[in-house]
């Protein structure tokens, strides 16, 4: 499986069968290049502009943003219910977790959870080999509580996103600095192979580069 960072959320899955995930797209408003990658499935975490731009995307994909569970080609989706701040959804409402199971790897996409997950939602995201995770704050979990979620969930490798790269980026969210300098995490490039035997030779903690 192949995993691409296009910065912000935004995740490509590409598995060795050719079936393709994206996961929360954004519009031309975050300060990034935006997705156009040909898909079989765009993965919504929840419907605000930088996660659900699905009009970038190409191919003749589905559009998956209910929670429950789902299938497209051999990989087996769990969107969770959960909330994209501290006050069950009453300041910013809902968020979906994505929890993606193929070819013997567990990924999962934290979308913008705002706050520590309950005794379900752990229960649901154990045996993780990557956990995609915001670690920037303000419309999020900020850099210690994602430290904190990392602990609960303990997978192998935990994956920056949802952090300010540009300087005139107006998002209020912080930088990454910190969660590099606390978890010692590496820098690897936008694109990364994983199989069930690498993944455990990955590092705790990457930050990727993105394209």
């Amino acid at each position: 499986m192949k995993l691409q960072y296009y910065g912000h959320s935004c995740f490509a899955l590409r598995c060795a069968d050719g079936t393709t995930l994206v996961i929360d797209p954004f519009d031309e408003t975050i300060p990034y290049p935006v997705c156009t990658a040909a898909c079989d499935a765009a993965l919504l975490t929840h419907d605000h502009f930088d996660h659900n731009h699905t009009q970038s995307l190409t191919g003749d994909f589905r559009v998956i943003r209910e929670a429950g569970a789902h299938e497209v080609g051999r990989a087996k989706i769990a969107a969770i219910p959960s909330f994209h701040d501290d006050a069950r959804g009453a300041k910013r409402g809902r968020n979906l977790i994505y929890r993606i199971d193929a070819e013997g790897l567990s990924i999962a996409h934290l979308g913008d959870l705002g706050h520590l997950p309950d005794a379900e939602q752990i229960a649901a995201l154990k045996g993780l080999d990557l956990l995609l995770i915001p670690v920037g704050g303000y419309y999020t979990i900020d850099t210690p509580q994602a430290e904190q979620v990392i602990a609960l969930l303990q997978p192998r490798c935990a994956v920056a996103m949802h952090f300010k790269v540009h300087a005139g980026d107006p998002n209020r969210i912080s930088t990454v600095e910190q969660f590099a300098r606390d978890t010692g995490a590496v820098r690897m490039p936008h694109i990364i192979e994983v199989t069930p035997e690498s993944v455990a030779k990955l590092p705790a903690a990457i930050v990727m580069d993105y394209q």
